[in-house]
């Protein structure tokens, strides 16, 4: 919270809104429908950015600076005090996910395993143990760093929930 009000002091929201049409042509902020970048709708209501990183003001402006995946740089458009203006407008974007039916497990594969696993079912064969979740695999960072233990435990379940029997 101290973090937010550190960001409001140092950036004018309304200047931010302005900054922020130079993003809006590729990043939604009214749904979470995609365009071009992924919706922004929600950006500090997550964990972590697309690049598997925590969502702080370092990270999203490491982003922002360096570009990610296809997003350019944008480091010599903005002035110091343009980019604080940005990031407290970009604070404002908090609004949580529409929910839907699907359960806890599931969106927590979806924000953190869909990217490189297509379907929970994806995982028949190649998950060697639940362990990977918890410590991590393959350049995916350790769910126990990210989730607490409830929320490990729902994806666990709806992993298994896809995963064969195992066989004795």
């Amino acid at each position: 919270m101290v973090l937010f009000l550190a960001v409001m002091l140092a950036g004018n929201i309304s200047n931010g809104k302005e900054m922020f049409r130079t993003c809006a042509g590729c990043h939604n902020v009214d749904n979470d429908e995609r365009k071009m970048g992924p919706s922004l709708r929600s950006l500090f209501g997550k964990v972590t950015l697309r690049n598997g990183k925590r969502v702080d003001d370092a990270n999203v402006r490491e982003i922002i600076r360096e570009g990610f995946n296809g997003m350019p740089s944008f480091a010599y458009n903005f002035r110091p005090a343009e980019m604080d203006d940005l990031m407290a407008y970009l604070h404002t974007l908090t609004g949580k996910p529409a929910d839907t039916a699907a359960s806890l497990g599931e969106k927590y594969f979806t924000a953190y395993c869909v990217r490189c696993h297509k379907a929970a079912a994806d995982l028949r064969g190649r998950l060697e143990s639940m362990k990977q979740i918890d410590e991590g695999h393959g350049g995916a960072p350790a769910m126990k760093d990210w989730l607490d233990e409830p929320a490990r435990k729902a994806l666990i379940e709806y992993v298994g929930q896809a995963l064969p029997p195992v066989r004795q």
